[in-house]
């Protein structure tokens, strides 16, 4: 019995090991890199993109990009109660993506995540959950603007 264990052990292990897990966003043999990065509009989030874009600048990739990001951060009230006082909000995050190559040729994308929620009575933890979820929407947009340049 235990014989049959440990050879299944065995044999999982040597099948775990050769499934080829590569992490995605790790910078090693990545297919690009950036030798320029410009940002405007929000600091905060844009600190939060650059910090994730930066492990690829002076990266040994073959295709190099300068890159322009625009970040804008919107918040919508979109349902009130019967008081008027709001009770649902929206926080719109866009960044505008603005890529160039070493050819010069320039693409445009657009990456945009929203995020609904509900008011809160302490204000303290509203502008806490705010600032998390922005930091939030932030991270995930860099996910993708870093996918997004590998397909390029």
């Amino acid at each position: 019995m235990v014989k049959k264990n440990l050879i299944k052990l065995i044999i999982l292990l040597f099948f775990i090991s050769g499934c080829g897990y590569n992490p995605i966003f790790s910078n090693k043999n990545s297919s690009f890199a950036v030798y320029e990065l410009t940002t405007t509009g929000n600091t905060k989030l844009n600190k939060i993109i650059n910090s994730r874009l930066n492990n690829y600048k002076g990266s040994d990739g073959t295709k190099k990009f300068s890159l322009t990001i625009e970040t804008n951060l919107n918040k919508e009230i979109i349902s009130r109660n019967s008081k008027g006082n709001p009770k649902t909000y929206r926080i719109n995050l866009k960044s505008n993506l603005s890529v160039k190559d070493s050819e010069g040729k320039v693409k445009n994308k657009l990456f945009s995540k929203s995020v609904d929620y509900n008011n809160k009575s302490n204000k303290s933890d509203l502008k806490k959950y705010e600032n998390e979820t922005s930091k939030n929407l932030a991270e995930k947009i860099s996910a993708e603007i870093i996918i997004y340049l590998q397909s390029i």
